[in-house]
């Protein structure tokens, strides 16, 4: 399981300790590049913190992995979503894997805002996220394949988290 999303989307903080002190770091701003982190040489990430989730929270996890199901994810991407009235009151998009970092998708999540639940609403935010993301080409993918998969996981995850807000939606 590819954590870093996961965490992002769930707003977790990581408390470092080093010789200066502790320090509270937002999980989106933890890893800055490709195995690069916000962190000095000499301070250690001593908690991993994810806040309680309010009422009405749907979560999902969904990851391609080109090799085996074994292998790193070509992409992963995790969504949360808060509904209210039935529809989407707020929403969260990471994605990891298919990019030098995990990172959250704003625009994805901006076309969430208000919406119902419904395939298409999860389409026109797969649609965001493709555009949004800059991916990374390796042998998991050119950066074009991934995006399109960025776009086709973006769309399975919220379909998976807000299955039960979407049959109210129809």
């Amino acid at each position: 399981m590819d954590l870093p999303p996961i965490l992002i989307a769930l707003g977790a903080r990581v408390r470092t300790v080093g010789p200066i002190g502790e320090r509270s770091i937002d999980m989106a701003d933890l890893i800055t590049g490709y195995y690069q982190l916000a962190i000095a040489r000499d301070e250690l990430i001593v908690e991993v913190h994810v806040p309680a989730q309010p009422a009405n929270v749907f979560t999902s996890y969904a990851k391609y992995a080109a090799l085996s199901a074994d292998d790193w994810p070509s992409v992963g991407v995790a969504v949360w979503c808060r509904a209210a009235g039935g529809r989407i009151a707020d929403a969260r998009v990471a994605v990891s894997a298919a990019t030098d970092r995990p990172m959250r998708l704003s625009g994805a999540e901006a076309t969430l805002a208000g919406a119902e639940a419904t395939e298409a609403a999860f389409a026109r935010a797969g649609d965001a996220a493709a555009q949004e993301v800059e991916p990374l080409a390796d042998i998991r993918g050119s950066a074009a394949y991934k995006r399109e998969m960025v776009r086709v996981y973006v769309r399975r995850a919220l379909a998976s988290a807000l299955h039960p807000l979407s049959r109210l939606a129809r």
